[in-house]
């Protein structure tokens, strides 16, 4: 039976009822699982009434008691408490990302920036106002250490920027080695090695249809970097015409790199459509790689994008066809166990538009996600946890410390990883770069 209460709040009296169901917020915190120390969860009502929360502990499980009312009407309803999960499991306690328009766009600022997963705190590493106002982008660092990063300068007088111990030092890629640029990179588990791809993309955009823009690539090649001796080598079975190599991921153990790859069919706006990156691996020993490369996994109906690996698992973006997933509304996350080569849609994951780029954190519990769910267009942040046995918990997106914030801030976030800690600025070194 419903119990009625009437209680006088700064609006007015209002009259209460009690309702057995969950109140409908956005976004959507109920029953997902956050790590300890998390930014508090900030939600509003999804129809915009007014409301007051009050937020219980019971062990590992926090309820959230939600009283929304009407300011017209008077009347108001007591939800039922909705629980958050609180696992125990450790989170790395920064972020990285790029914030910039959608790629269709023209832009004038871009960044990257870290945020403090315990707060809403959000710093810049380095914005393009350091480079002149060029591109910063494919940033990555080594196995989350902020003091060792590397991200790519485009524009006049650009290239790599290597960071070490906070000092930041630039190479142009195509002026070493086999004179091919860096693009995509990963980093060796060992920290002496960065392999990249090396890619000549290209956008079209679409006269018919909801997608607006496809990216793909006219050639790509896989090339590797010794930052001992700043020397850049090829493989031959990875630099092959007939192939378009892209997106490398080492695993754990650094004596395997995992890659996406598709067969050249000739003209690729014509063909995009047939394109099917399927998931292809070699093995690399003593600073080289050794013997051919080999099918992992492939689909005749799916396209291979951002393999990542964590142990025995593998999170890979699927699509429907070509490349780039991020503009492909019907992109979603797929796990790979890599010991029974089963793969399977990561359902907890996904949404009915895009998911693209992702990452594990440093134990492997937890994986960050851009998604497109909210509106079709930005993409946003989720976390999600992971039990290590192939299941993930509910996604929840990044607090920030108003819901409002996730719809006026007018930016993609692009590129998320997870880092150790808070990584420095280094506006002032970079421009030194840039002669500015």
């Amino acid at each position: 039976m419903a119990l009625a209460a009437t209680v006088m709040l700064s609006c007015g009296r209002v009259a209460f009822t009690d309702s057995s169901v969950y109140p409908p917020i956005v976004p959507d915190y109920i029953g997902v699982t956050v790590p300890e120390g998390m930014a508090a969860l900030s939600f509003e009502m999804a129809d915009g009434r007014p409301f007051k929360v009050q937020v219980t502990r019971v062990q590992d499980t926090l309820y959230y008691a939600v009283s929304a009312w009407d300011k017209q009407t008077g009347k108001g309803v007591r939800y039922a408490p909705f629980p958050v999960y609180v696992s125990q499991d450790a989170i790395d306690p920064y972020i990285a990302y790029r914030l910039i328009e959608p790629g269709y766009e023209g832009w004038k600022e871009m960044g990257l920036y870290a945020r403090e997963l315990a707060s809403y705190k959000e710093t810049p590493i380095v914005t393009n106002q350091a480079t002149g106002g060029g591109c910063v982008n494919c940033h990555q660092f080594y196995s989350g250490d902020p003091s060792r990063m590397m991200f790519h300068a485009r524009g006049a007088g650009g290239g790599t920027v290597f960071i070490e111990n906070g000092k930041p030092r630039l190479i142009n890629l195509t002026t070493v080695g086999p004179h091919k640029q860096g693009v995509y990179p990963a980093w060796h588990p060992d920290g002496r090695y960065l392999v990249f791809s090396s890619n000549s993309t290209q956008q079209s955009f679409p006269i018919a249809g909801s997608q607006q823009v496809e990216v793909y690539d006219h050639w790509s090649d896989i090339i590797l970097m010794d930052l001992q001796t700043d020397s850049v080598y090829t493989y031959e079975p990875l630099c092959n015409t007939s192939r378009l190599e892209t997106f490398p991921s080492w695993a754990p153990d650094g004596n395997t790199l995992y890659y996406c790859v598709a067969d050249s069919l000739g003209p690729v706006v014509e063909n995009r459509g047939r394109m099917h990156y399927r998931l292809s691996a070699i093995d690399f020993a003593d600073g080289r790689f050794t013997g051919d490369p080999r099918t992992v996994w492939e689909s005749d109906t799916l396209s291979v994008s951002f393999p990542r690996v964590n142990g025995r698992w593998l999170l890979f973006t699927g699509s429907a066809y070509a490349t780039f997933p991020i503009w492909h509304k019907e992109a979603d996350l797929y796990l790979m166990n890599l010991e029974t080569g089963d793969v399977r849609a990561a359902d907890a994951l996904n949404s009915d538009d895009t998911e693209s780029y992702h990452s594990w954190s440093s134990n492997g519990r937890w994986v960050l996600f851009s998604s497109r769910r909210l509106d079709g267009r930005y993409t946003r942040l989720f976390l999600a946890h992971f039990d290590g046995e192939g299941n993930f918990g509910k996604p929840f997106l990044l607090p920030q410390k108003k819901y409002a914030h996730n719809v006026l801030r007018l930016k993609s976030y692009n590129v998320p990883e997870f880092v150790k800690s808070l990584p420095a600025n280094q506006d002032k070194a970079v421009s030194r770069l840039f002669g500015r």
